[in-house]
């Protein structure tokens, strides 16, 4: 029975069409059959006749263990004449995402899929009303319309000083860089002011783990331990007494992507400290510190810098949505200047849109005013999924509650197969991100968002889990 209306023939002529035009190029890895089956909302046995057909006329070949690939062979002629596109930029200085990292990517953009993992605030969280009004004041606002020197808008650049301000850190407009977002900042720093094999520190789990930021431009990524709230400076001191090449720390101090700690005020010290005895720059990653419920977070590292080692980066992407795309980073005037320098070869500077738009939200106190609800509604979502987690996985898990920020840092018992886990969720529906995406080695760990599934999925989502984590036992 097929509702559809599907036929392996039109399977077949799809991917052959795909392939013939060069969308598919040669070398790459189709679908899974069970994905395929439910795109084209056919049996299983149906896309199996299909790849059939497509192996015996040379258009796909399989790889044993590894999968299904558009084949290097026309199928017309099987003479080769088409450029293998996988196999040309295998050794490229960006060499794709970890495949899981990619899936979770695309999953991430699916609206049927409960999202249980995304870093990122609900529709629902969006202060519509609020920053109507800012988008609006885009008509007076908005008169350059050409290229600029990509240092950005300097009404941007002066709203984001007073907001530093207010939180300890004395940056004026000239030492304020918009960009698109905290990975940007990463980029143009990587690029910019990072030697050819420059170790950089970062926690054990880290976000930065799952990226390629700093490893493909030929960096190493040195782990250091990061618990109850205490960063290993001790290790770290005696690593740096030890290391002959530059070195930079990254760091995510406030409510940490993914464990959700938030470092300590004598840590924050004693790096300001490392930092000056063995001139190590900071890179301060700080895009949840707006997100606090409980109490406001220690000050940042780069309140306490005196001697501008710390580059600061914020972003708006957490607090209001992902599509503005404008945050900023911050240091000595100096390196503002040589990182706007390498935007206007990059791209030319941050859209002035989103900076215009946001300078009004924060300039009229509006951003205060999100804030404010903000909080609440991440009080009560967090809570929602603690007892949710207490409910239907108490047996199964432990977790701590954070003080702010959009996760709950979940561990699994150990007779949970974490990765089979992942894939059941997806399969049914249900999206988490599993620890061990975030560091070298496997851990028994998941990142779980309060923040970006209405309460309904909410419920559902850790109800599937319960269900899945039934099945594996």
């Amino acid at each position: 029975m097929n509702p559809s209306g599907t036929t392996y023939r039109d399977i077949v002529e799809y991917i052959e069409k795909k392939a013939a035009e060069g969308e598919w190029s040669a070398g790459r890895k189709l679908p899974t059959q069970r994905e395929m089956a439910a795109a084209f909302g056919v049996n299983r046995s149906t896309v199996i006749h299909a790849l059939d057909v497509l192996k015996e006329r040379g258009i796909i070949e399989s790889k044993t263990g590894s999968g299904t690939y558009v084949s290097d062979y026309d199928a017309s002629t099987l003479s080769k004449r088409f450029v293998n596109w996988t196999d040309f930029s295998k050794y490229s200085l960006h060499p794709t995402n970890h495949d899981i990292v990619r899936k979770i990517n695309k999953l991430e953009l699916d609206d049927s899929i409960i999202q249980l993992g995304k870093g990122e605030l609900h529709e629902e969280l969006f202060p519509k009303r609020l920053f109507h009004d800012s988008l609006r004041s885009l008509e007076t606002t908005y008169h350059h319309y050409g290229y600029d020197d990509g240092t950005g808008d300097y009404r941007y650049r002066k709203a984001v000083s007073s907001y530093l301000k207010e939180r300890g850190i004395a940056s004026s407009p000239d030492t304020i860089l918009p960009v698109s977002g905290a990975l940007q900042a990463l980029q143009l720093i990587t690029l910019g002011l990072l030697q050819l094999g420059s170790t950089v520190y970062t926690p054990q789990i880290s976000y930065v783990h799952s990226l390629h930021v700093f490893r493909t431009s030929g960096m190493k990524l040195k782990s250091i331990p990061f618990k109850k709230q205490r960063l290993g400076t001790e290790y770290l001191r005696d690593d740096l007494s030890r290391n002959k090449s530059s070195s930079m720390l990254y760091v995510n101090p406030t409510f940490q992507n993914p464990v959700t700690t938030t470092l300590d005020g004598q840590s924050r010290k004693e790096l300001v400290e490392l930092s000056r005895d063995y001139q190590m720059p900071v890179i301060e990653d700080d895009i949840f510190r707006d997100l606090w419920i409980d109490q406001e977070p220690q000050p940042p590292i780069a309140s306490l810098d005196h001697s501008g080692h710390t580059l600061f980066i914020g972003s708006f992407s957490k607090t209001m949505a992902p599509t503005l795309r404008v945050g900023w980073m911050t240091g000595p005037a100096d390196v503002m200047e040589k990182l706007s320098d390498l935007r206007m070869q990059l791209d030319y500077g941050t859209s002035y849109l989103p900076q215009l738009a946001m300078y009004n939200f924060l300039e009229t106190g509006k951003y205060d005013e999100h804030l404010k609800t903000l909080r609440k509604e991440l009080r009560d979502r967090r809570d929602t999924l603690a007892y949710l987690l207490e409910t239907y996985i108490a047996d199964a898990a432990t977790w701590e509650i954070p003080e702010g920020g959009m996760f709950i840092w979940v561990r699994f018992a150990d007779d949970i197969n974490v990765r089979r886990l992942f894939s059941a969720l997806v399969d049914r529906g249900v999206l988490i991100n599993p620890g061990f995406i975030y560091s070298y080695y496997h851990n028994q760990y998941a990142r779980l968002s309060f923040t970006s599934s209405s309460l309904e999925d909410m419920e559902y989502g850790v109800k599937v889990i319960r269900d899945v984590v039934d099945e594996q036992k």
